[in-house]
């Protein structure tokens, strides 16, 4: 019921007047690019198209989709396709100016880990979504991601041990982008991101990738990067990066309790 209740939302957010234009052009482009060699195409080549789509994904295994993030390509489900994107504009933050932008407001956050609950994570924020570019698929290919050590979760618990919001990521070189996420307490996610981009910023990343629209970037205080801009970070920091599983320094100069005030990480 659930998997069906999904179906209609994603059909009925294709068909609403402002989409259904949109989604004819970019049925009409999967089209014409059905009978291609199933090569990568260009972020900067498809600037002309709506909304950035890019064309369809020939394979989900994990060396295509690394090859396609380190390109600046989004992976989306479309009516079911697998398809790439390039979103005109993105919202970032660099890891060490993240602190800035996170309120010292109350939270039921408690402990901050890495890699320790993938699964729980990737289930949690599929639960209940309606967002018309997940699908089961994708999740599946997040998970063989993660196995190969380029898809990593952040998960934030309660003083219960309980998952109260978390995200789930791929990082490529020295730039994290997060696929999916997740809050029952939205500032605990928030203070959680705080806490891995002091952890990025210990192992020289140079960008967080924030979904938008989305609360969390609204919290961030997200700056935007255009395509371009983006596609020359993703080159210029292409040799860094942390492959493998991750977990949080035990000496990482952080809040000793998520709920702490700010001036503790400073």
């Amino acid at each position: 019921m659930a998997a069906l209740r999904r179906r209609l939302a994603v059909l009925g957010h294709w068909l609403a007047p402002r989409h259904l234009f949109q989604a004819l052009v970019i049925l009409s482009c999967m089209a014409r690019d059905w009978a291609t060699d199933g090569g990568l195409p260009s972020p900067l080549a498809c600037g002309q198209r709506p909304m950035g789509f890019c064309g369809r994904a020939a394979s989900l295994a994990p060396d295509y989709l690394i090859e396609a993030v380190s390109r600046g390509l989004t992976l989306r489900n479309f009516l079911g396709a697998a398809t790439l994107w390039s979103p005109p504009t993105r919202a970032v933050l660099r890891p060490w100016d993240i602190p800035c932008g996170v309120p010292a407001t109350p939270s039921a956050a408690a402990r901050v880990s890495l890699d320790e609950s993938f699964d729980d994570v990737l289930l949690a924020s599929a639960r209940g979504s309606i967002d018309p570019w997940a699908h089961p698929s994708l999740d599946l290919s997040l998970s063989d991601l993660y196995d190969a050590g380029f898809a990593h979760s952040l998960e934030i618990r309660d003083p219960d041990g309980q998952l109260i919001a978390g995200l789930i990521g791929i990082a490529v070189g020295g730039v994290f982008t997060i696929e999916r996420l997740f809050a029952r307490d939205p500032e605990a996610l928030a203070r959680g991101v705080n806490h891995l981009a002091f952890q990025l910023q210990r192992w020289n990343f140079a960008l967080i990738d924030v979904p938008t629209p989305s609360e969390l970037a609204l919290r961030l205080r997200c700056a935007a990067m255009n395509r371009a801009a983006y596609a020359a970070e993703l080159a210029g920091n292409g040799c860094g990066g942390r492959h493998g599983r991750w977990r949080m320094s035990d000496d990482l100069r952080r809040p000793t309790h998520l709920g702490a005030s700010l001036r503790a990480a400073s």
